[in-house]
């Protein structure tokens, strides 16, 4: 067992420089006492697979909220016989046809009592069994004493860039070290679940200048559950997501995806937030209250945030929000913080089995007014110091088909709707549609609804997708996307379209291996100029992705694939990137380890492909390439001892006929880039 003491000592040394990290490693070896370790449950990677199989790369969804929310539930696991619609959902990987499915085939038949039993009920499948087992129990006689022992866990990373950038060279432009740092600790009861995020990034100082407190970036939470789950209180930091995302959504979204399901949302409500994105999230107290089947959430938040501040006829404003969370430079040191926000409101919902009925209604106040630029873009965006949103949601299952939509207003004279359908006729045959009909003057700045730009702002779209199985171990997954802008956006100069294609087809060769082609087409117009005139015109990309996985045996593991992308505006480029990679798995060693190489070649960064990578414990890393290019990196997990895991990854990046690498501060003279991460984990 490890002493407090020791474990603080190295702590503060990994907090120092990179150096002392193999010093900490190798006194956790000598501290260590003997043991067998259990085997850790492997619904990481396979929840990592899921998602870089079905999402799009540059959405980038908050997936280190996603992980840390599954590893509660991995801790704390549902009882699959008494489990409630809400609850299923919050697992992130059910869509609401298969939780009504389950719980109706529990109603009629009785309780589930094995993972095998999962495979008589509509929707399910050997890979998603094998996936969700890790967040269920069935036996019904399960100790609660047993299942929720409180539990404690600490983490400490380290991440630097070897190369030395522009910023750090004299005259240094950085205020801090090359060095990023996180560290985490997290406590689990059956009533209480607190903990609190430290995280400083490269280039940010620590522990002098402007940082004399330590972290740049802290973050904490408690949330309290009282008797029989009816009540709940969040103190700290915590996320809203509430209806279809029109009026308050924070955290993971799949936007549009070969899921064709994902692009619903199903009510969260309100979780405790525990990522490290430094804006997408509230700070102060909020609640739950439940009364039959009515509950409400209501909540007060107050928090600073980064801003771009400026004076108009001696009046202090902002001109725009600074979401980077970087404070390396003098500039963006003096952006931190510059702007306070107060956010009230609360959230009321009717629930009964398959259906529910909400309304929401939330204010936010600003300290400065938000004064925007003159350009044409920004002309029907909110300005001014305070924006209130109102919505109605509703949820109707209806044995093989789910209704849902949120209608919303806001302050600025603003309305927008979004509404779908899923639905599953027949047996080998899933439908889903959303229709979204966002308007020009509607502004909420805590929403995140489906759509296709960025701003939740002027934009029509209708989404639909299908899933068929026309032969066993085949399913062909796609979706078809058309949207319209009804005022100028930052890309145009006019009214715009597009539309969006997407096509997959995988084939399940055996139980561990299987292969997919995908195909994804977009249209959509983009200004340029043409004889000094500026004027819209149409932006074309193509993607051809092949991709193979498998397990040779119990132990060594393989992934291939070559993808292709296409692209055609104001002018032409292509380009390609290829990847093999093998895994290692050892029961007798403790161990698991991924190995890639890769081959990219790119006309430009219009035609740049995308690539998920295997990476630390709730990191999940799809860096974009372009030019031409090696990337290999190893990365790897070794569990020390029963109660302490060492995750590192080491990856280089050699780029031709180059003699320098990015741009501005960020630039490094040479063709490399090399990146080490180590990481500790010490379970109480």
């Amino acid at each position: 067992m490890l002493r407090k003491g020791v474990l603080l000592r190295y702590t503060f040394f990994m907090m120092k420089n990179i150096s002392t990290l193999t010093s900490c490693i190798v006194a956790v070896l000598m501290i260590c006492t003997s043991s067998v370790a259990q085997t850790e449950a492997v619904w990481q990677d396979l929840v990592v697979e899921y998602v870089e199989l079905n999402f799009s790369e540059e959405s980038k969804p908050d997936i280190e909220q996603m992980l840390e929310d599954l590893e509660f539930a991995a801790k704390n696991p549902l009882n699959i016989n008494s489990a409630s619609f809400d609850e299923f959902s919050k697992l992130y990987l059910l869509n609401p046809i298969q939780i009504q499915n389950l719980i109706s085939y529990r109603e009629t038949y009785g309780s589930i009592l094995s993972p095998f039993e999962l495979k008589t009920i509509d929707g399910f499948d050997e890979n998603l069994i094998r996936l969700i087992a890790h967040f269920l129990v069935f036996d019904e006689t399960e100790s609660d004493t047993i299942r929720y022992q409180p539990k404690q866990d600490f983490i400490v990373r380290a991440i630097q860039l070897l190369e030395k950038q522009k910023g750090y060279k004299q005259p240094k432009k950085y205020e801090g070290s090359r060095l990023k740092l996180y560290s985490r600790y997290r406590f689990s009861s059956k009533t209480i679940h607190a903990g609190f995020t430290a995280e400083k990034d490269a280039g940010e100082s620590f522990f002098q200048k402007s940082n004399s407190k330590g972290f740049d970036f802290y973050s904490g939470f408690a949330a309290i559950t009282f008797p029989r789950k009816k009540h709940q209180l969040f103190l700290g930091d915590y996320r809203l997501q509430f209806g279809q995302g029109l009026t308050a959504w924070h955290g993971f979204t799949m936007g549009k995806s070969v899921d064709i399901n994902a692009g619903a949302k199903f009510n969260q409500g309100i979780t405790p937030y525990t990522s490290t994105d430094e804006n997408n999230f509230m700070r102060g107290v909020a609640a739950k209250f439940k009364s039959g089947r009515f509950s409400i959430f209501p909540f007060y938040s107050f928090k600073k945030f980064d801003a771009n501040t400026d004076s108009i006829d001696n009046k202090a404003v902002f001109t725009s929000f600074q979401t980077s969370g970087l404070h390396r430079t003098s500039s963006e040191i003096e952006d931190k913080n510059s702007i306070k926000e107060q956010t009230a409101g609360a959230y009321l919902v009717y629930s009964k089995k398959f259906y529910s009925f909400g309304l929401t209604g939330i204010h936010t106040s600003y300290s400065k007014p938000l004064m925007r630029s003159d350009s044409k873009y920004n002309q029907y965006l909110f300005e001014g110091n305070d924006v209130s949103n109102y919505s109605m949601d509703y949820k109707i299952g209806l044995n093989k088909y789910f209704i849902f939509g949120e209608l919303a207003g806001s302050s600025t004279n603003g309305y927008a709707y979004t509404g779908g359908l899923l639905a599953k006729p027949f047996d080998k045959i899933e439908f889903t549609s959303i229709y979204r009909n966002i308007g020009r003057k509607y502004n909420a700045p805590h929403g995140n609804a489906f759509i296709e730009n960025s701003k939740l702002n002027d934009e029509e779209g209708l989404y639909l997708g299908l899933k068929i199985l026309p032969l066993p171990k085949v399913s062909i997954q796609g979706y078809a996307d058309f949207f319209k802008y009804k005022w100028i956006k930052y890309t145009t100069v006019a009214p715009g379209r597009g539309r969006e294609f997407q096509l997959q087809l995988n084939y399940q060769i055996s139980s561990s291996w299987n292969i997919y082609s995908r195909y994804f087409y977009e249209i959509k117009l983009v200004k340029t100029t043409v004889n000094t005139v500026k004027i819209n015109f149409d932006q074309h990309r193509e993607k051809i992705r092949f991709h193979l996985n498998g397990d040779i045996n119990d132990n060594f593991f393989v992934r291939s694939r070559i993808e292709f992308m296409f692209y055609s505006h104001d002018h032409k480029s292509d380009g390609m990137l290829a990847f093999q990679d093998i895994g290692l798995a050892s029961e007798k060693l403790n161990s698991t380890c991924w190995l890639r190489i890769s081959y990219f070649n790119t006309d430009d960064y219009d035609s740049r492909v995308y690539a998920y990578e295997n990476d630390l414990l709730y990191q999940f890393s799809i860096p974009s390439f372009y030019g031409e290019g090696v990337r290999s990196y190893l990365n790897g997990k070794v569990k020390i001892c029963e109660k302490t895991d060492l995750w590192i990854k080491a990856s280089r990046t050699w780029f031709f006929n180059t003699e320098s690498l990015g741009s501005g501060y960020s630039m490094i003279e040479g063709n490399k880039r090399t990146e080490l991460k180590l990481q500790l984990r010490f379970r109480f």
